[in-house]
């Protein structure tokens, strides 16, 4: 009897400590992470994105690695047309911040911020970018040639060629690329003569650039980006960018009209091991018109 009396009463204070336990822990820990998700949830739903203007202000006054990440951030963002901000004072602030930070041991942050201004297609930036080229890091002069690329204005045509006799490979190579998506009859010649670069990306940015012009003196060059031989000849290059050169030269084949180009297609649309390079010769090939 006494036996059954102790058990009761051991198992009534187990049940008030752990009623306790649970009043006092248990309850106000599931509620407190309950307002934690509610918080949460509601902070969500109403903040609202980071607008360019944002981005532009942690590239001013941000910490060290707030810049250059606020100026990456920007490229990104300014990509999108309907994020870009169309006022002068936004042009202003971008140009005097890059101009800032010209001097800087980060050169992270003039490239990016090179990078958003080509992103924007915005014709305000060209001066700015063009004395970029005359830069000393060859980092922010490739990310300058590139923006004049995307901006795509012929006054650039000029200071990109006189960047075709730089003597690093990289700012020859974007100097082209620049060149090539401007595309016009100015540009025809200087690309002629980097089909002879001794750096074989150079010389293929430009057959490139030259075929979507329907210039013939691309044809060489683009027979060699189809011919899978030729490509394995380079040990740097892996599948997946041999694949990827030749779809790209698959894709500017028809603007050159050529029949021996038109004969390479055929093979590879029959023969080739990749799916995607076969697909892209048959859809190239229904592009060319009848060549006699």
């Amino acid at each position: 009897m006494q036996d059954n009396n102790a058990t009761e009463q051991k198992d009534e204070k187990k049940s008030i400590v752990q009623v306790v336990i649970h009043s006092f822990f248990v309850i106000p820990f599931i509620i407190s992470i309950f307002a934690v998700m509610v918080f949460l949830m509601i902070r969500i739903l109403t903040s609202e994105p980071n607008s360019a203007r944002d981005f532009l202000e942690d590239v001013k006054i941000g910490g060290v690695t707030k810049r250059w990440q606020g100026a990456f951030e920007l490229s990104k963002l300014l990509s999108n047309p309907k994020m870009v901000p169309k006022d002068d004072s936004f042009v202003n602030e971008m140009i005097n911040t890059f101009e800032y930070y010209a001097n800087d041991k980060d050169d992270r942050i003039r490239q990016y911020l090179a990078l958003a201004m080509g992103a924007t297609k915005d014709k305000r930036y060209i001066n700015t970018l063009i004395d970029g080229l005359d830069g000393a890091n060859e980092g922010v002069v490739q990310a300058c040639a590139f923006a004049l690329g995307n901006i795509g204005d012929e006054s650039s045509v000029v200071p990109l060629i006189d960047l075709l006799k730089s003597n690093d490979p990289q700012s020859r190579l974007h100097s082209v690329m620049a060149l090539g998506k401007i595309g016009t009859n100015s540009t025809n010649e200087p690309l002629r003569m980097m089909l002879y670069d001794i750096e074989p990306n150079v010389r293929w940015d430009a057959a490139i650039g030259l075929a979507k012009q329907k210039d013939l003196s691309s044809r060489t060059i683009l027979m060699d980006l189809l011919d899978r031989e030729y490509l394995n000849s380079f040990s740097n290059l892996d599948e997946k960018e041999r694949v990827q050169i030749i779809l790209v030269a698959i894709k500017v084949s028809h603007y050159v009209e050529n029949k021996d180009l038109m004969r390479i297609l055929e093979g590879l649309k029959t023969s080739d091991p990749n799916l995607k390079i076969r697909e892209a010769a048959r859809s190239e090939l229904e592009k060319f018109t009848t060549i006699n």
